[in-house]
């Protein structure tokens, strides 16, 4: 029997509703199979995955999607950064504007909404100018979320940001933001995530929040932590060009650490008029630091090498230079951040250089053939940056499977109006 059969049948029956005007008893069997209709129509035309990704950088959360082998398409993609927009485009073969978030008003059907907004007034490096509404920060755009989510109503909106956000001093940010959210109908989870928990040896902290619209709501839980399986050496490449390496005389300035074995930090430079990050250099045993998007001036991870031809395993827990780099397999990298960060200085034998922009792109979690088509249409300085304020990629893809999959699977079988007659 073919549905509007089954329609016409039920309305003859139903003692609320009058042939020419919509019933309104909810209780009304015709009510319940038209919304049924209704949902199903809408699942027909968004058969696909829409995805809106704001500030969009690189296209992280595409690149996990991709990954988990999800059918989606993007919506739109909102970015101001001409450079990043460059990079995007290569990499998922798009050929997206730059656009102006401040100014985005179209109307579309979007199921998952994506935002990194600026952290740079929220992190511990920046200058802390906060991100209060109305303020004209970077941080600030945040608020240009909320306003877009009201319009078009997502199902679900991801967002990722510094774990300093959650400090004294920028907390009434975030917690405005979960109170917005929940005025316009959404449910939030909050947590914090490290990339080292998920495959990616970078130490990197970034709290996320999951919005799902309250009228689909089924709960959320976070990814439970992985066992780390790979270390900074296992991110390295096998021929680094000459230029990453730091001068002899930087290199005389190396003090071996007296830190904690529990830290990834072998040792520093004695540089006066250096920030501390940029002394430090790192265990490629161990993990990297948290990757910035290292606008110059050493600002980039540094490690130690072995001024060696033995290939790349001839020392055990060492990489020497070019193949034979000496990184601690059984650390992390420190996070990936815009800046550039240094690694560890040896005098004796050894080298030190800094991290390269495929390495970066790596400790993000892209592939080899993201960063190379990437490579083709910016600078390393742009390579840097991109990477350090895009999102791991490994993170999102542990998220989006809670959120896409998990729920999918969990879910009750699908009514139809044929369980009404």
């Amino acid at each position: 029997m073919k549905e509007d059969q089954i329609l016409t049948e039920i309305t003859e029956t139903c003692e609320h509703c009058n042939f020419s005007n919509r019933c309104l008893e909810e209780d009304c069997t015709l009510w319940r199979i038209e919304q049924i209709v209704v949902n199903q129509e809408d699942a027909s035309e968004m058969s696909k995955l829409r995805v809106l990704e704001l500030f969009g950088g690189i296209g992280a959360c595409s690149k996990a999607l991709e990954r988990l082998g999800i059918d989606y398409e993007i919506a739109d993609y909102v970015e101001i950064d001409k450079y990043a927009v460059r990079s995007f485009n290569a990499m998922h073969n798009t050929n997206f504007p730059i656009q102006d978030v401040t100014t985005w008003d179209k109307d579309i059907k979007v199921d998952l909404l994506m935002h990194g907004s600026p952290c740079q007034d929220f992190s511990l490096s920046g200058l802390q100018a906060g991100g209060d509404e109305g303020s004209g920060t970077r941080s600030s755009l945040m608020y240009e979320t909320i306003r877009i989510v009201q319009k078009i109503k997502p199902k679900y909106v991801v967002w990722e940001n510094v774990k300093n956000l959650l400090s004294k001093k920028h907390i009434h940010n975030f917690n405005n933001y979960l109170n917005k959210m929940s005025e316009i109908g959404y449910i939030n989870y909050y947590q914090v995530l490290n990339a080292k928990d998920y495959g990616i040896p970078q130490n990197r902290e970034r709290v996320f929040t999951i919005s799902i619209r309250k009228d689909i709501d089924k709960g959320f839980v976070f990814p439970q932590p992985q066992e780390l399986k790979l270390r900074l050496k296992d991110m390295l490449e096998d021929e680094v060009d000459e230029k990453y390496y730091l001068s002899d005389e930087i290199v005389k300035k190396y003090i071996p650490s007296n830190e904690s074995e529990n830290t990834n930090v072998i040792g520093n430079l004695v540089m006066n008029k250096w920030q501390e990050h940029m002394k430090r250099i790192y265990d490629v045993n161990k993990y990297s630091p948290a990757i910035n998007t290292m606008q110059g001036g050493n600002l980039e991870p540094k490690i130690l090498c072995l001024n060696s031809k033995g290939g790349r395993n001839g020392v055990e827990g060492l990489q020497p230079s070019l193949k034979d780099r000496i990184y601690d397999s059984n650390g992390i990298a420190t996070c990936c951040a815009t800046s550039n960060f240094f690694m560890p200085n040896y005098t004796d034998g050894l080298r030190i250089r800094k991290l390269t922009p495929k390495e970066c792109y790596r400790l993000m979690g892209f592939d080899d053939e993201d960063f190379e088509k990437a490579a083709k249409v910016n600078s390393n300085a742009q390579l840097y940056k991109q990477a350090g304020n895009s999102i791991v990629v490994n993170v999102l893809e542990a998220i989006l499977t809670n959120l896409l999959l998990e729920q999918d699977t969990q879910q009750e079988r699908q009514t139809t109006i044929y369980d009404y007659v």
